[in-house]
């Protein structure tokens, strides 16, 4: 026995096949985003690309829905366009260019998040960094010199505070959306590994407050289930801070289970299975023996195709029928 493994409560409501998810926040939530868009969910995933703390993952999501992203926030460095509320890798060589490609992501940022089933909000640390000159809360430093910057910690109260209110508009236009909170189990060690405690410890307990009072609020436990039930450097990669494959896949098969109803569940059994046969690479791709294996992936797709959308698959398949 080399894990310590231990009973996720189950969400109260479970995620189906045809909901529609937004994810954001952390590097859990690209984890997640990109394993259920795998599995054909529809699912909107950081498109403003990874956020660390709940103050900027909550402002976001509130300027998305309502005047959009600040235009004042716009900066130049080193010949490169980035906006103090979006990830570096949300970047560009040409302002008005950026500009165009930050408007598309806002607008099918709000086109998800008022119709989508679920949100998925994954919180990373604490610690926020005030931009000096404008005394702005930023959500990325953009590789600025740290001077000109002060490091602030967000409390419980003000957590638990901006994501009440967030919430509220959100369900002013989407009264029925339920939402999954997780901990990032990745660990911020520039913080210092004292301090990363303090930070996770004080996310933890405020997750736990608010799914005390929000019952359309469930906490997935992927903190816990990294830190806790693995619990060995081998499911780390080399930086030992970032989980590898094996442990992302263990974590997604857990919240599969405590996530998803039965048909869902039954739909990526099915799935995972014709998944493969699509990644199949032989080696006399022309031979009798692989055609049918073709025709038999194809009849599988279309049987799928009456749920989710295989046009691309049936369409790859049929490019390799000679027969």
């Amino acid at each position: 026995m080399f894990t310590l493994p231990f009973q996720i409560p189950e969400a109260p409501h479970k995620i189906k096949l045809k909901d529609s998810i937004f994810s954001i926040g952390s590097c859990f939530s690209d984890n997640i985003g990109d394993k259920l868009t795998a599995h054909k969910f529809d699912v909107v995933t950081n498109p403003l690309g990874i956020l660390y703390n709940p103050f900027s993952i909550f402002k976001n999501l509130r300027l998305l829905l309502s005047e959009g992203l600040d235009p004042d926030n716009f900066i130049e460095a080193g010949g490169v366009y980035f906006h103090w509320d979006t990830h570096s890798a949300i970047s560009g060589t040409g302002l008005d260019s950026f500009k165009a490609l930050l408007e598309t992501r806002s607008l099918t940022s709000r086109q998800s998040l008022t119709s989508a089933n679920w949100l998925i909000i994954t919180l990373g640390t604490i610690y926020v960094y005030k931009h000096l000159e404008s005394g702005k809360i930023v959500a990325n430093c953009h590789k600025i010199p740290q001077r000109h910057f002060e490091k602030l910690s967000l409390s419980q109260a003000e957590i638990e505070e901006d994501f009440f209110q967030t919430m509220e508009l959100i369900r002013t236009i989407n009264p029925d959306i339920k939402v999954i909170l997780t901990v990032s189990p990745v660990r911020h060690i520039r913080d210092g590994l004292i301090e990363n405690n303090v930070s996770k410890a004080t996310l933890l307990q405020t997750v736990n407050n608010i799914v005390k009072k929000d019952p359309n609020t469930y906490y997935f436990p992927a903190y816990e289930i990294l830190i806790d039930e693995l619990r060995d450097y081998r499911f780390y990669k080399e930086d030992m801070i970032h989980p590898t494959d094996q442990a992302i896949h263990y974590i997604w098969e857990r919240f599969i289970g405590a996530c998803l109803d039965t048909d869902a569940i039954g739909f990526i059994s099915e799935w995972t299975k014709v998944k493969k046969s699509l990644e199949h690479r032989p080696f006399h791709p022309d031979t009798s023996e692989h055609q049918r294996f073709l025709r038999s992936t194809l009849k599988k797709l279309e049987g799928l195709s009456r749920r989710v959308d295989v046009s691309g698959e049936m369409e790859q398949i049929k490019n390799q029928l000679t027969q």
